[in-house]
């Protein structure tokens, strides 16, 4: 004998040729099958299986009884082997033809130990497992229909050994029930003859004549006929058998009718028998039915039956029944023979039977579900051709207590062996659907299982001959290998060379196994005999179907080049939208399926991609779906695309998927090997794969921290790579500037903020990128201040930056340097920004909202020693900005050091100022102040702006008259004098020399009007600028003899102008419009004679009137005075009188 160790290739079929529920899986094959007297070979007609002991039916009358080897260790299939024990030929009164030649049935009861041997009409009994005849080999029953009737609930419960099992025996007369035990005892006999089909629940039966369906109270022995086995009409009853020698003659045995008393049953238990029951209507007698009573009443009529009672001889039919049936037999035509239908009774549930019904064998059969009442109850199911054999698989639990998750842990299968057309032939197949759910149901559809025959072209009753499916006594599990090679995790090579596995890796190769191959198992209890072989029919593990499926969903074009059929993988995804796992496997079965198919949806993009070509939004919206709710390690995907296989990093342990993943990923590199994908974001490659990436890792950065993701350092470094590598080719064309809401660089702005585990990785792809402004965002979410600063100013020194973000680098950088707390970062960057920009960098050291402050000393001398451009700044912005004059000195002698060295070095410096003075002195009035000149024609040069500074400093401005030291100053501006006149006046003034100042100004610049300003502000603040006019606080006016005396001598110098013309008219404009601050008699002594009156008319009238005024003021004061005295001496009068004269004679006589 050879025993198989795999799966069956029999082809599964449907309407979507995807793979079944079932597969076949050989049990044994090449059994040595004997021939018939006529030469022809015989053929299987029963099997069962129990305790590794197989027992195989043939309809030459023999059982072959083969025992079970265990199993090689290394094979993987697990399955035993069976070798040949005995070969029995149970005895015979008379050989029988059709159907009930030969071994029609071989029933085991494992609880009594005891098997029953249906041969050529003669029940038989024997022992397990050895098959030695039982009782003695006494005991035989002839006229036997059929044997069973065992009740479903002790069944499926495994009855009890000391109780024994009670059997149905179908004689061709009646019904008899006898308990099989250590002895057999008959219980009752029920007059129902030709029954050919029984099954029975508790003391209900369900019974087939050949004709009909009934239900049988086995107890009360009342009987409901339901519908008849075919749909066609009643055909006649078969005629009775003749009377033959029997062809083989067997020792005589005894029969239930001739045996020895049998001992009374059990208390509860009642021998009934037809003839000992009283006549009632409610009870069956030969040839009349009654109707069905309440199964209230079952139980309620018992009669007692002898012991010795025996069965009873069938009824002789009257002489006129012979003569009519003869006459009528005569007058028919003759027919071909129609081989009547087959019954078929189950019992799915504990209160229901399902019945097949149809026309003819190679017709459509219909299952009908009948309660224990007889009523219809469910939908019928549909039978392509009407069952040969029906069987049943699956946990049997009642519809209405079923809920979903019990249906789909545990699905209820029917089993039908039916005839369909395959390639033009009709060929036997099982034909598999449920009965546990509604027939509406799509996902419950039928599915066939083809019987794998090696004779197709055998007629259709050849072909239905020696086929047929059963239930076997004893379940067995068998191993399901795909299943381990599917679910064991193996380690996946992240480089093309091979890594020689270490220890560790074995180990874990085993302890994978083990634990994968802990759910390959699967129980099978139904058996397929055909031909010369068995197999099991065992359910396909829902993980083996959904890869057979995705497997045909690949195709292979060439050595390397497959083609994926998207709505083959996409009704895979949505044969498992939604379900829940039920237990472990399918737990496990649905993550592994969920990930395959994202694989091999993925890898349809990346196929597509390789060819240039841009998917459906369709294909992309399923691939994307399918990554999502798949949940495989990412780190698998981005290993397929180029150039992110580049971020994929694992730790020691490496990476490690199911294997038929690994086997998925190893078609798609080889695929992908060949047909080169071009990372072109402005192709295929941008449109199909980067848009849809971005939004898969999106979705996997949501989950981190959760404690269920294996490897999670690694994955998410790897993640977080991808996305930023995904992001940076995406932004590649996007327009310079700052991120706006909604578009990419947003995003990638938010992926840095949130932070990276890619550190390292993202400051490389950065780098390659030139993105030097979003490599300072990622050190900023590191809080790596020292690298932001130095990023930017990369930037702000000329560095090429790609996105072009950073518009205002130094006001951001003088920004970020106010919000540190490191004076070392701040001193650092504060100055180099100031040598880069003095004016913005000092702020840093001055601005009072900054986290590091620097008191003005210490500033200072930063800058002096780093940014010494800057000091000026610096002080300009204490003294100017903050009015700190304490500084005026430090930023005098800085504005004096830059001027002085200008006119020092440089010639054309000192022509500059030579040449402003003539140009000024040239003007004719009215003209604005040399100050307003100078500012208005300022050159554009450093050292002109600070002289600007200068004179507005030590003219008095911010408060600096009195903090500067005039004669040191002095004394440096002496050898430029002649170059810097408005700084000597400024001096001469501070210093008191008041003539030589206006001097200078009469005529060294000729600025007249600075001159009488001058004379009325006591020479302070004559150099303000126009927008600093206003008298500082502490500065007081001179004295109006002051301001007199200064307007003489201004006098003086203007007489001596040397422009006649020039010289009369400032003459005469200062006399007229200040002549209140002279002396008429001096100013007539200064005048020239030879100057007319008129010439001086303004002075001479104003000081005329001048004269008249004060006249007429003293003679309204003498009047005034005059009235005051006259007033004093009346009111003194007036006191006189009322004071009385006094004597002083004291002070007379003391004189």
């Amino acid at each position: 004998m050879e025993a198989p160790n795999g799966s069956s290739h029999a082809t599964v079929s449907g309407q979507d040729r995807s793979a079944g529920p079932y597969v076949l899986r050989e049990l044994i094959k090449d059994i040595p099958l004997g021939e018939h007297k006529d030469g022809t070979r015989s053929h299987i007609t029963c099997v069962d299986t129990w305790n590794g002991n197989l027992y195989v039916g043939t309809s030459a009358g023999e059982v072959l009884h083969y025992v079970a080897i265990p199993p090689d260790p290394t094979d993987e299939s697990g399955q035993a082997s069976y070798i040949f024990a005995t070969k029995l030929e149970p005895p015979f009164n008379t050989e029988q033809e059709g159907l009930d030649a030969g071994v029609k049935q071989i029933l085991l009861l494992p609880v009594a130990n005891k098997a029953c041997i249906l041969c050529n009409g003669t029940l038989t009994f024997y022992t397990l497992p050895e098959l030695s005849p039982a009782f003695g080999g006494k005991i035989r029953q002839p006229s036997c229909l059929w044997i069973g009737g065992i009740d479903t609930t002790e069944q499926n419960h495994g009855g009890n050994a000391a109780y024994g099992t009670v059997v149905v025996i179908c004689l061709r007369q009646r019904l008899r029930l006898i308990r099989i035990g250590d002895e057999a005892r008959k219980i009752r006999d029920i007059e129902l003859g030709g029954v050919s089909a029984i099954q029975r629940i508790q003391d209900l039966a369900c019974v087939a004549d050949g004709h009909d369906y009934s239900l049988l109270d086995v107890v009360n022995q009342r009987k409901n006929n339901l519908f008849p086995i075919s749909s066609q009409a009643t055909p006649e009853a078969p005629p009775s058998e003749p009377d033959r020698p029997p062809a083989r003659a067997r020792e005589p045995s005894r029969s239930f009718s001739s045996a020895s008393p049998v001992r009374l049953g059990r208390a509860h238990e009642r021998n009934t028998s037809l003839g000992a029951e009283s006549s009632d209507n409610g009870h069956l007698r030969p040839g009349s039915s009654s109707p069905w009573p309440s199964r209230r009443s079952s139980r309620l009529i018992e009669s007692a039956v002898p012991p010795g009672s025996r069965e009873g001889s069938p009824e002789k039919p009257s002489p006129e029944t012979v003569s009519a049936r003869t006459s009528t037999e005569a007058a028919r035509e003759p027919e071909a023979p129609v081989r009547p239908l087959p019954p078929n009774i189950l019992s799915p549930t504990a209160n229901e039977f399902l019945l097949t019904t149809g026309t003819k064998m190679n017709e459509p059969g219909v299952g009908m579900f009948v309660n224990l009442d007889g009523d219809v109850v469910r939908g019928t199911i549909e039978f392509s051709t009407y069952p040969q054999s029906l069987v049943l698989d699956g946990v049997q639990t009642a519809a209405d207590s079923a809920t979903e998750s019990e249906r789909q842990s545990s699905p209820g299968y029917v089993l039908a062996l039916v005839q369909r057309k395959s390639g033009g032939k009709s060929v036997p197949a099982i034909e598999a659907q449920r009965w546990d759910v509604d027939a509406s149901d799509a996902r419950t559809g039928k599915q066939w299982l083809d019987v794998p025959l090696n004779h197709t072209e055998a007629g259709f009753e050849d072909q239905q001959r020696g086929v047929g499916l059963r239930t076997a006594s004893d379940a067995v599990e068998l191993a399901i290998p795909e299943i381990g090679s599917s679910l064991r995790l193996r380690r996946i090579l992240l480089t093309s060379r091979m890594e020689v596995s270490s220890d560790s890796d074995l180990k874990r190769e085993q302890e994978e196994d083990d634990f994968a191959s802990s759910f390959a198992q699967a129980s099978a209890r139904v058996l397929l005999y055909y031909e010369d072989r068995i197999s099991w029919v065992m359910r396909s593990a829902l993980i083996v179907q959904l890869e057979q499926q995705l497997n045909a969903s690949t195709q292979q074009l060439n050595d390397s080049a497959i083609a994926i059929e998207v709505p083959s993988v996409q009704r895979v995804v949505n044969s498992i939208r939604g379900q829940n796992a039920a237990n472990e496997l399918e737990f496990l079965t649905l993550t592994y399926v969920r990930q395959k198919t994202s694989l091999l949806l993925f890898g349809n993009l990346l196929l597509q991609t390789a060819q240039n070509l841009t998917c459906p939004e369709r294909d992309k919206r399923f691939a994307e779906e399918a990554l999502v709710a798949g949940e495989i390690d990412p780190r698998t995907i981005l290993g397929l695309v180029p150039p992110l296989a580049e971020e994929v990093t694992a730790g020691e342990q490496g990476i490690w998927i199911a294997q038929g993943l690994q086997d998925t990923l190893n078609t798609l590199h080889r695929a992908l090997r060949d047909a080169k994908i071009v990372p072109n974001v402005a192709g295929a490659y941008g449109d199909n794969l980067l848009p849809l990436l971005k939004r898969y890792l999106l979705a996997w950065r949501k989950k981190k921290g959760f404690g269920s993701i294996a490897d999670e350092t690694h994955v998410f470094r790897s993640v977080d790579a991808a996305l930023t590598h995904v992001l940076l080719m995406l932004d590649q064309h996007s327009p310079r500037g700052p991120a706006l809401p909604g578009t990419l660089r947003a995003e990638l702005n938010e992926v840095v903020d949130r932070g990276v585990d890619c550190f390292d990785r993202a400051v490389q792809l950065f780098e390659e990128y030139h993105r030097l402004y979003m490599l300072s965002r990622l050190y900023q979410s590191r809080k790596m201040t020292g690298h932001v600063l130095a990023t930017w100013r990369r930037i702000v020194e000329g560095e090429h930056d790609a996105g072009g973000e950073l518009i205002e680098g130094e006001q951001d950088i003088r920004r970020y340097l106010t919000k540190l707390r490191d004076a070392n970062l701040v001193e650092e960057y504060g100055t180099w920004l100031a040598n880069r920009n003095p004016k913005l960098g000092v702020q840093v050291f001055a601005d009072d909202s900054s986290r590091v402050k620097f008191q003005p000393q210490e500033a200072v001398s930063v800058l002096k020693r780093k940014a010494p451009g800057a000091v000026k700044d610096y002080l300009e912005h204490l003294v100017f900005g903050k009015n700190h004059v304490q500084y005026v000195n430090d930023l005098i002698a800085f504005y004096l050091d830059t001027v002085l060295t200008q006119l020092e070095r440089s010639e054309e410096a000192r022509q500059i100022l030579l040449q402003s003075y003539e140009t000024y002195r040239a003007l004719k009035p009215p003209k604005p102040t040399y100050r307003q000149f100078i500012t208005d024609n300022a050159v554009d040069a450093d050292w002109w702006h600070n002289r600007l500074r200068l004179l507005q400093l030590i003219g008095g401005s911010h408060g600096a008259a009195q903090k500067y030291d005039v004669h040191t100053l002095g004394q440096r501006l002496a050898p430029h004098s002649d170059e810097l006149v408005p700084e000597m006046i400024i001096l001469n003034g501070r210093e008191g020399k008041h003539e030589e100042a206006l001097r200078l100004l009469t005529h060294g610049l000729g600025d007249f009007d600075t001159a009488i300003r001058y004379c009325l502000l006591g020479g302070s603040s004559i150099f303000h600028s126009a927008g600093a006019s206003a008298l500082a606080p502490e500065t007081l006016l001179p004295t109006r003899e002051e301001q007199a005396r200064l307007f003489n001598i201004l006098l003086h110098q203007f007489l001596r102008i040397e422009d006649a013309t020039e010289r009369l008219e400032r003459t005469a404009e200062l006399l007229e419009r200040f002549g209140g601050w002279f002396d008429l008699e001096q100013a007539l002594e200064l005048i020239p004679l030879d100057w007319s009156v008129e010439q001086v008319s303004g002075f001479l009238v104003h000081a005329l009137r001048r004269l008249v005024r004060d006249r007429n003021e003293s003679i309204v004061v003498k009047a005034l005075s005059s009235a005051q005295n006259l007033r004093r001496a009346v009111e003194y009068a007036e006191k006189t009188e009322v004071i009385s004269p006094v004597v002083a004679r004291t002070e007379v006589e003391a004189g």
